[in-house]
């Protein structure tokens, strides 16, 4: 079938307009029955919720919008029929005056800018407001225009003239957005705007001012708590609520709401799979998001979805869900590097450690105050819940307890994210990692005899092992170790890629330890697949070693067996080898 006979809807990638979604014919997650959570009477009036970025936030911020807001009370059946939330036939909707501001635009350069966007930013929220209520009067065109806190106090008396009830509802989004990147740059910036006197703190204590009589209730959006504790008492009335099991999955896709979404979104009997194939291929790289212990789902990043299924529908392939990811996010790693460098070394090195272990971490519970105000730098607790607030790590259902939480690494693409700055942290600047080559020559010729690069590159292991470049050596830093210094010794046409992602036939997805593409496109273009073993030194001196290498070499000939098979390597020149390394020394490297 083609899209003339299969009538699909508009992808709503990077669109958060959830008034515009049926008019466009977007196709859209229904979200909605979290609105029952947020009205029980239980939850806090001032609610925190903070997801990582590109999760589809500021669309659920939209649809509460249009939910709650009188102003879109003659659209309620058009935006909310056969909807979950329309079921339940709430009174609260449309019964507040809404007004939003989001402050993931405003910009992060010199005090006097950011001032200046800032007010920017909330005059624009208060613009909104003006425009879907004309007989709303008020002008603050001879304001200070870096004085956001005189402007809402000002929008806020004149509001309480405007109505004889408290119905004001203030959602933020994105709060923390410019705060983070100034955190990331400028920590004495950072600290000056959450001070005492700094406008961050005055703005927030201006909204709480006005809970008392003229705010109903608040809504906030965010990445991570650090701001708002960094605030102290400028906004203690707010509840971070992000671990609540019944909002688990208030953003991101859930598997059961991808197999509604992709048939709307791809023509899935064109590409000639099924959506269930769909969602098994995008699994490994996008899924394993889990923000409560007691929850029974796991959420894929929604942004990379869209932009994933965007791709397939455009090229009409089924792609490789790694080589599509949403260019907006963190692809370098450098936000966890970041991180990183606000902690003290020996806790940066247990974490990096850990992962490549293949461990898991654990905390007594999530940090919930981190004021930056108070500490200088996180402590191991504080940093770990911080990598779960900006999603490179996510909670281990079934290792955590009541005790405390698990937390292990999402996904195949935040696993990258990690070995990027495992190699930033621990390579980029050791001049024992940097200063011995590897021996490149035998590849580049696509010659069959390699011995001489698995000469060099246990020379180049016995370098970095003897003065401690790494805690520890296992399969995966040694894998990590190689394509590190592979990637510094760029060879022109020529392209190192590790645990690439291939399809092998009634296998499925596989991971070959080190792709090394030469003369790429050319005649003569040849692909070297090494899969590494390692085994420990003294595993090598046992006396059952001999065993115990057979045994890697018999694991390494069947994976590359596999690997060869792969369909993305059909009518290529394929090179396979096993290397088999016992410390340094490479005791073993054969082509098969």
């Amino acid at each position: 079938m083609s899209e003339s006979t299969v009538k699909l809807l508009n992808n709503p990638y990077g669109q958060v307009t959830f008034n515009l979604f049926r008019q466009e014919e977007q196709a859209f997650v229904d979200k909605s029955l979290m609105i029952k959570f947020l009205d029980d009477k239980g939850m806090s009036k001032y609610p925190v919720l903070l997801r990582p970025r590109r999760f589809g936030k500021s669309t659920f911020v939209q649809m509460l919008k249009c939910y709650y807001d009188i102003s879109y009370r003659d659209r309620y059946e058009e935006l909310f029929s056969g909807t979950k939330i329309y079921e339940e036939n709430l009174p609260t909707h449309n019964s507040y005056h809404v007004i939003d501001f989001d402050f993931s635009a405003v910009s992060t350069g010199n005090l006097n800018k950011l001032l200046t966007s800032f007010f920017v930013a909330v005059a624009d929220g208060i613009s909104d407001f003006k425009r879907r209520y004309k007989d709303f009067d008020f002008d603050y065109s001879k304001l200070d225009r870096t004085d956001a806190t005189t402007l809402f106090n000002e929008f806020a008396i004149a509001y309480k003239d405007y109505s004889d009830s408290q119905t004001l509802y203030v959602m933020i989004d994105e709060y923390d957005n410019f705060a983070n990147e100034i955190l990331s740059k400028d920590l004495d910036l950072f600290l000056h705007i959450t001070s005492k006197d700094g406008f961050l703190k005055t703005f927030y204590s201006a909204i709480k001012n006005h809970a008392k009589n003229t705010i109903a209730k608040t809504f906030i959006t965010g990445v991570s708590s650090v701001s708002l504790d960094s605030l102290t008492s400028g906004f203690n009335i707010a509840r971070n609520v992000t671990s609540r099991t019944s909002l688990n999955e208030y953003a991101g896709f859930t598997e059961d709401e991808l197999n509604i979404l992709i048939p709307k979104l791809v023509d899935v009997a064109k590409l000639g799979v099924t959506t269930k194939e769909i969602i098994e291929r995008m699994k490994p790289v996008y899924d394993g998001y889990c923000f409560s212990a007691e929850a029974d789902k796991t959420v894929y990043n929604s942004s990379m979805c869209l932009y994933y299924l965007d791709m397939v529908r455009e090229k009409g392939v089924f792609l490789n869900p790694e080589d599509y990811l949403d260019p907006a996010s963190d692809q370098d790693g450098s936000k966890l590097s970041q991180l990183f460098n606000l902690t003290q070394k020996e806790t940066a090195e247990f974490i990096i450690d850990t992962y490549l272990q293949g461990g898991v971490f654990y905390v007594s519970k999530l940090s919930e105050n981190i004021n930056l105000n108070q500490v200088r730098e996180y402590s191991l607790e504080q940093l770990l819940s911080m990598l779960y607030y900006l999603g490179y790590l996510t909670i281990d259902r079934e290792k955590s307890s009541l005790s405390g939480l698990a937390l292990k690494i999402p996904n195949r693409f935040m696993s990258k994210l990690f070995a990027r700055c495992t190699i930033d942290f621990s390579f980029k600047n050791n001049t024992e990692f940097k200063a011995p080559k590897l021996n490149l020559s035998a590849l580049t010729s696509c010659e069959d005899d390699i011995s001489s690069f698995a000469e060099s590159c246990s020379e180049f292991l016995s370098r970095i092992m003897n003065n401690q470049v790494l805690s520890h050596m296992n399969e995966m830093a040694l894998n990590l170790a190689l394509y590190a210094k592979l990637e510094t010794m760029p060879i022109v046409n020529t392209y190192v890629k590790m645990q690439q992602s291939v399809q092998v036939p009634k296998e499925g997805e596989r991971f070959p330890d080190l792709v090394i593409t030469v003369n790429k496109g050319l005649p003569d273009e040849c692909i070297y697949l090494i899969e590494l073993k390692y085994l420990k030194k003294t595993e090598a001196r046992d006396k059952n070693s001999e065993s115990i290498l057979k045994r890697a070499i018999k694991d390494a000939t069947a994976e590359l067996t596999a690997y060869k098979s792969a369909i993305d390597f059909k009518g290529r020149n394929i090179k396979a080898y096993a290397m088999v390394f016992a410390g340094a020394d490479c005791v073993y490297c054969q082509k098969y």
